[in-house]
């Protein structure tokens, strides 16, 4: 199973890229999407979160090009890389680093944790942050930095 979630991962961010952001299918009825400001604005959850972050993303930004390499970590994914984006107003493209947490269920992303760095998403998952090479460590359940309680958007 654990292969195929890095499959689904990377066929939804294909169609990401693409532009193809309408087909909610891939995501299970109560995904809980964490971008980096949700420490600030509360997590984006249910299906309306996904749309709601969605249309908060493309209103910011004219160009949001995920570009991560994956790490398969059972039921988890772990993606580490890159971001590119050209702000809407400005016109100013910037490249963000990535790292984050993928998590599914019934074959349907789950949550979505961006922990900002790949040295915060090695750790998170319980790996070095040394080499990407790095063997995997035990406990990698505790993913959470408290955004739970966040409020939902």
């Amino acid at each position: 199973m654990s292969q195929e979630n890095v499959l689904l991962l990377r066929a939804l961010i294909e169609r990401w890229n693409r532009g193809e952001r309408d087909d909610m299918s891939m995501f299970h009825p109560e995904v809980e999407w964490l971008p980096l400001r949700a420490e600030t604005e509360g997590a984006y959850r249910g299906v309306a979160g996904i749309e709601r972050f969605i249309a908060d993303t493309d209103q910011t930004f004219e160009k949001y090009e995920l570009r991560p390499q994956f790490v398969d970590l059972g039921e988890r994914v772990l993606a580490l890389g890159s971001i590119r984006v050209r702000a809407r107003r400005s016109g100013i493209d910037a490249e963000i680093p990535l790292g984050g947490l993928f998590e599914f269920r019934d074959r349907k992303l789950v949550r979505w944790e961006a922990l900002g760095s790949e040295e915060a998403a090695r750790r998170a998952a319980g790996w070095s942050s040394t080499p990407r090479t790095a063997s995997l460590t035990p406990g990698l359940s505790g993913v959470s930095r408290g955004l739970r309680n966040r409020p939902a958007r």
